[in-house]
């Protein structure tokens, strides 16, 4: 039970879906995600500020409005780091303009998505959770990939996501060991100590740049292609689709191309390559509930 609860509304400059951008990708099924979808509410516990942390929950109230509500144990005055969390979740800031414009060109179904708020990837508190969750998908099915979180999560002992610091206070053997994350635990460890020493990140894991290159992350221990272009698709640059098995036999099926021919086959796309891709597999499964 919480003492204290303040709630605020933020306002975004173009449409916005929350329920698009929790169904974007598989983030919100990882701790501490927690998705009501009957009552439309998404919260997790975060940091809120110094010495401040509590449960933050945002709903959708009109389409370009959500309200924000945070229950802590002291007093709540000032939202401000609450706010930047969930813009960051949301990606309140980002533009879909030029999307729009090009998907208009392509694919009436996709800028229909757009304009109705999606195209937003559900995003973690910092760059650095996405690292870490990112990183516990390499070589593992899902199952596995929660199941390494949350053993994470319960190895150190708090309600929000671990910080770079606590990472490496917690140390390569028992993230191999007891979280269960196998080779993954020395990618984790070396590209965490890499990040910091080199000024990439801070320690709350918040990104010191306004995006960290491809070539950059590549060269950290451990990471190929694939995550990096998935940590590009968070950092919101769009112009790479992250080829796995689901979307290699998704694009074998739909589109009767091979691994090596996707990113070539959504060239027309340009910037927008991962767009393409990602909001045509919603906009089939949104078949006959988009607007005319």
């Amino acid at each position: 039970m919480f003492n204290y609860q303040k709630t605020i509304r933020i306002t975004s400059p173009s449409r916005i879906s929350l329920k698009l951008t929790v169904d974007s990708h598989g983030w919100v099924d990882l701790v501490p995600w927690a998705w009501d979808e009957s009552s439309g509410k998404l919260s997790r516990y975060d940091l809120i500020g110094p010495n401040l942390e509590g449960m933050i929950t945002v709903e959708q109230t009109s389409p370009t409005a959500l309200e924000l509500t945070v229950d802590a144990n002291k007093p709540v005055n000032d939202l401000s780091g609450a706010r930047d969390l969930v813009i960051r979740w949301l990606s309140i800031d980002w533009s879909p303009n030029d999307t729009i414009v090009v998907a208009g060109q392509l694919d009436r179904r996709i800028s229909k998505l757009l304009e109705i708020g999606a195209g937003r990837m559900l995003r973690g508190s910092t760059f650095y959770e996405d690292f870490v969750k990112t990183i516990c998908t390499i070589q593992i099915n899902w199952s596995g990939t929660k199941r390494m979180l949350n053993s994470l999560m319960e190895l150190r002992g708090t309600n929000f996501f671990p910080t770079p610091v606590d990472i490496l206070s917690v140390g390569e053997q028992n993230l191999r060991q007891k979280a269960k994350l196998g080779f993954r635990a020395t990618t984790l460890i070396k590209s965490t100590d890499k990040m910091l020493s080199q000024g990439w990140i801070d320690d709350y894991g918040n990104s010191l740049h306004d995006s960290i290159s491809k070539e950059v992350l590549i060269g950290l221990n451990g990471i190929g292609p694939y995550s990096a272009d998935h940590m590009r698709v968070l950092q919101r640059d769009f112009s790479s689709i992250p080829v796995d098995s689901v979307v290699s036999k998704y694009c074998k099926e739909r589109y009767g191309i091979e691994s090596d021919e996707i990113s070539s086959f959504f060239d027309p796309w340009g910037s927008y390559r991962f767009l393409g891709y990602r909001l045509d597999r919603i906009a089939r499964r949104l078949e006959n509930k988009l607007p005319n």
